[in-house]
Parts: structure tokens; C-alpha cells; sequence
């Protein structure tokens, strides 16, 4: 059952890179209203100051780095930045976002990858939730 699970996701997030942005930013249909957005961007503030304060440098594991919007933040802070998704498809738009020699992609399912170097620092933002229970 865990395997069709994160096969799921993985297929949904393939077909929906193209909005994903969309979605973060609540801009079209993802738009629920004023307090809806303050709210989150609330949320997303708090992770922005958390990722300042805990001020990540040297060699940085991005964990589901989606579109960019996390290794938009992370790239500038690493001497080499190792950007792990599952789907090529919000790779190739991370690539257009952050577009750094730093950043190194890598198409993996992060249930099956190993990395062949130690981090000074991993960030994964917004992914605990996709993992399944067991």
C-alpha cells in the first residue's frame, strides 16, 4: 500500500508542476480570500525566519526541493547545494527559478535514494506530510 501511495504523489506532482506556484502564492483557484492568504504567508514567514536564523552554509541536501521556492534561498548560502525531487518536472522550473552553478539536481524518489556524501546542513520544507505513516 506505501508504495501506491507515494506513487500517487509522485504522479500528481509530475501533472500539476506547471501550477504548483499557483498554488503556494494562493493566486487563481488556489485563492481563498484575504485572511486565508494572510495566514499562510504568516506560515511561510515563520519558515523564511527560521531558515535565516539557522543560517545554513558548506555543502546543503535540499530534500523535495519542488519549484525552487526553498533552494531559491538555500543556492546563494551554499558552497555546493545538492537539490533532490522526484519529479524532473518541478526540476526543470527550479532550474529556470534559481539557475545557480551551485545547485546540483538530482531526479531520485527520496524513499529509495541514498546520498554518497555527508551535509553540513538538509532542508526539506512542507514535505513531512507526504510521508506515509508507517
Amino acid at each position: 500500500m506505501r508504495s501506491n501511495i507515494l506513487q500517487e504523489q509522485a504522479r500528481y506532482y509530475r501533472e500539476r508542476a506547471p501550477e504548483y506556484d499557483e498554488w503556494f502564492f494562493r493566486q487563481g483557484c488556489y485563492d481563498r480570500g484575504e485572511g486565508h492568504r494572510q495566514q499562510w504567508f504568516s506560515e511561510i514567514s515563520e519558515v523564511e525566519v527560521a531558515l535565516q536564523t539557522a543560517a545554513p552554509s558548506g555543502n546543503i541536501l535540499e530534500l523535495s526541493c519542488g519549484t525552487g521556492l526553498w533552494t531559491q534561498h538555500l543556492a546563494p548560502l551554499a558552497t555546493k547545494l545538492i537539490a533532490v525531487d522526484a519529479s524532473p518536472e518541478v526540476i526543470a522550473l527550479n532550474r529556470q527559478r534559481v539557475s545557480s552553478v551551485s545547485v546540483k539536481y538530482v531526479v531520485a524518489d527520496l524513499f529509495n535514494w541514498t546520498p554518497n556524501q555527508k551535509f553540513d546542513f538538509v532542508f526539506f520544507g512542507f514535505w513531512l506530510s507526504h510521508v506515509p505513516m508507517e
